[in-house]
């Protein structure tokens, strides 16, 4: 059993670290079974690619229109996530309802785990954005100046993060409407960076692909309504208050 703390952070840190690990070395353990969602998600992905400029001349450079979608992938993508997350932790704890605390606690989770992995592949690919006001000649370039880890285009940060924390919440409340609405925020927040001249459809479509799947990770290995489970309980001391968080797997 793995405990972690946020009283203690280095156990917190451990943790995230082990999840970065699988997350990382996921391809290594691929089966044939996920050629089901891979082959099509590669298919999609290379006509993202090809067709990328050309979508993108088809955007609005109008500044305010542009600047109303970047507004609302901010919201879309950043802020309601976090605001839910942290909601849901801070109502779950208050009013001892364990279901919502887990579902925050695992919604952060993924969001950092998240964050983690895409400015990981951000600094490898340094893949130039489109320009507010129209494309150049480097925009959606890998590496356009050398390997100068400048660009940081793919993938999109925003639809991953509204993904990862979309897939924690409809699997901790699986319920068509729920499900609606939480998906249905996270494909806007792809529409808004595209709408909003912050990234091509690719980046889009690779970075909520990447959210999902690291969301669908964390809860299929920390909840409680998974194989793995997870406690959460308030803790206070005479050298302060934290939470302890306990993460163990049932044995097949």
């Amino acid at each position: 059993m793995q405990q972690c703390s946020l009283s203690a952070p280095g156990r917190c840190a451990m943790g995230i670290a082990k999840d970065q690990r699988n997350i990382f070395t996921s391809p290594l353990r691929l089966r044939k079974k996920d050629l089901v969602w891979l082959v099509p998600l590669a298919g999609a992905t290379s006509a993202a690619f090809l067709f990328d400029r050309s979508a993108l001349e088809h955007v609005s450079t109008d500044p305010s229109r542009v600047n109303d979608f970047r507004l609302a992938s901010n919201i879309t993508g950043i802020y309601v996530p976090v605001a839910a997350a942290g909601g849901a932790l801070l109502t779950g704890t208050l009013g001892h309802d364990e279901h919502l605390r887990e579902t925050g606690m695992l919604a952060m989770t993924a969001m950092i785990d998240t964050q983690l992995l895409t400015t990981f592949i951000k600094f490898g690919a340094d893949r130039a954005r489109p320009s507010a006001t129209g494309l150049t000649s480097s925009s959606g370039a890998f590496w356009p100046n050398g390997h100068s880890s400048s660009a940081d285009s793919f993938p999109s940060g925003h639809a991953a993060n509204a993904f990862a924390v979309a897939h924690v919440i409809a699997d901790e409340y699986p319920n068509w409407k729920v499900k609606l609405a939480v998906y249905g925020l996270a494909a806007a927040t792809g529409f808004e960076r595209v709408a909003g001249r912050e990234h091509f459809p690719s980046d889009v479509l690779v970075g909520g692909a990447l959210g999902y799947l690291v969301g669908g990770y964390v809860f299929n290995h920390h909840s409680t309504r998974s194989k793995n489970h997870i406690a959460i309980a308030p803790m206070v001391g005479h050298g302060g208050a934290g939470v302890s968080l306990q993460f163990s797997r049932d044995k097949n």
